[in-house]
């Protein structure tokens, strides 16, 4: 594998900074900022665990965008695909939590760097990464950042790179041109990570990715995460602990699930390290904050 025994993972995407508003507080406020995108979130936790993370994302010559780049660095995701935009700002979300568990998302990524990553960047690259993940969010907040990311997946199939997908998108989003990219990366994928009911609500049945001997893996929070293959599912689960913030946790699984398989975990075991490394990421305010480094003995490293 590329830099010595350790495994290189491509991750392409929006940075987003966030705000957040949680329940039971008198009134609308928000905490923050938090280096946040579904991206970001994976790359952190992809870094900590050990792997060499190379991610392609754009930030705003601005405060948001230099904590995201110095955060990503402290974390030791390589930024050297990181495109620092001195025209566009880092684009930001505000996520307001309700009492039923619940959150309201409102996104400004609408000409910010978020959607301007270059897709030239990947020409960067020393060498073909061992693995490619892709958020569906990449591709549908759109921009040069989804060419950027399609074109890492054209590359992957091109250097025979493993390609996890997180489909992360709504239905109502997926014009003609993104749904049949969708559907190339759900056919195209070594591993698929969907929410419960995720594939169903996008009209997507769970054989699109099981017959063809891929894996898919269904998060399902608190309640752990079934795997999936052409011989059966297993159910896997998490963890108890005390949420005090979910965001991200999904990505931090996916983190865990990739970097355990790179390592020789088969997926049953591999789910098990991104359930472990979800349930600690819930347990503080913030994506980017749980301390994921110690899991690490748990990849065996």
């Amino acid at each position: 594998m590329s830099h010595a025994s350790t495994p290189t993972v491509l991750v392409v995407g929006e940075a987003i900074t966030a705000f957040m508003s949680y329940p039971g507080e008198q009134r609308l406020s928000f905490h923050g900022p938090f280096p946040s995108g579904a991206p970001v979130i994976f790359a952190s936790a992809a870094a900590r665990l050990g792997a060499h993370v190379e991610l392609a994302a754009g930030v705003g010559d601005d405060a948001f965008g230099r904590q995201l780049h110095d955060q990503l660095a402290q974390h030791g995701v390589s930024t050297s695909l990181m495109t620092i935009d001195p025209s566009r700002p880092t684009a930001t979300t505000f996520v307001t939590y309700h009492d039923d568990g619940s959150r309201d998302f409102l996104f400004y990524v609408e000409g910010t760097a978020a959607r301007a990553a270059p897709p030239d960047v990947l020409d960067r690259l020393a060498a073909a990464p061992d693995w490619l993940h892709i958020s569906g969010s990449a591709l549908a907040f759109g921009g040069t950042t989804a060419e950027t990311a399609w074109r890492a997946f054209v590359r992957a199939n091109e250097w025979g790179t493993p390609v996890s997908l997180d489909p992360n998108v709504r239905k109502e989003v997926l014009h003609e041109g993104l749904q049949d990219r969708f559907q190339a990366l759900l056919e195209g994928a070594a591993v698929v990570f969907a929410s419960e009911g995720e594939l169903e609500a996008l009209g997507r049945p769970e054989s699109v990715v099981t017959d063809r001997g891929a894996v898919l893996v269904r998060k399902n929070g608190a309640n752990g995460a079934v795997v999936s293959t052409s011989s059966g599912s297993t159910r896997v689960a998490a963890p108890v602990v005390s949420e005090v913030d979910p965001d991200g946790a999904g990505d931090i699984f996916a983190a865990g699930y990739v970097v355990a398989t790179l390592l020789g975990h088969p997926p049953e075991a591999a789910a098990r390290v991104g359930c472990v490394v979800a349930a600690e990421s819930v347990e503080v305010r913030g994506p980017l904050e749980s301390d994921v480094g110690h899991a690490s003995t748990y990849v065996g490293r």
